[in-house]
């Protein structure tokens, strides 16, 4: 299994949402540390205690985020195989905490930081596929 695309996923995330490939903006990095947290708090174990380990070391996780040179698409499909070795159900937990994260972000990113805009819901969708997620809504009481 590769950890480290597990790790990485979702800064992945983040990186989907904004464009900005590992060159993060401070805001963008603390609503992203604030949704990891708290999506992690409402994620079943196992996969809780692997988001919440990633903030143990936020430097060392966005260095090797930064030194990892695998692209957006390359890096999500590293995870979708790294979650095949996997328990389903903690995969699952897994794919949906990383959909979830991306959704606090665009939530956060959207018009007075309530709703999602146009084009992230469009980014939310195309990481839902990347991981797998074929009946992803992106409804509130489904994601969060």
């Amino acid at each position: 299994m590769d950890l480290r695309a597990l790790e990485l996923g979702p800064l992945w995330v983040l990186s989907a949402l904004s464009g900005t490939g590992n060159r993060f903006d401070a805001r963008e990095l603390s609503a992203f540390w604030d949704a990891l947290v708290a999506v992690a708090l409402r994620t079943p174990e196992p996969a809780r205690g692997l988001l919440t380990s990633l903030t143990d070391d936020r430097t060392g996780l966005l260095l090797a985020f930064e030194l990892d040179d695998r692209p957006l698409v390359s890096g999500f499909a590293a995870v979708v195989r790294a979650l095949a070795s996997l328990e389903p159900a903690v995969a699952e937990d897994y794919r949906i905490a990383l959909l979830r994260i991306g959704t606090s972000l665009g939530r956060s990113r959207g018009p007075y930081g309530e709703r999602i805009s146009a084009s992230d819901t469009q980014l939310l969708l195309l990481v839902a596929e990347l991981l797998e997620i074929r009946s992803a809504r992106l409804s509130d009481d489904q994601l969060v």
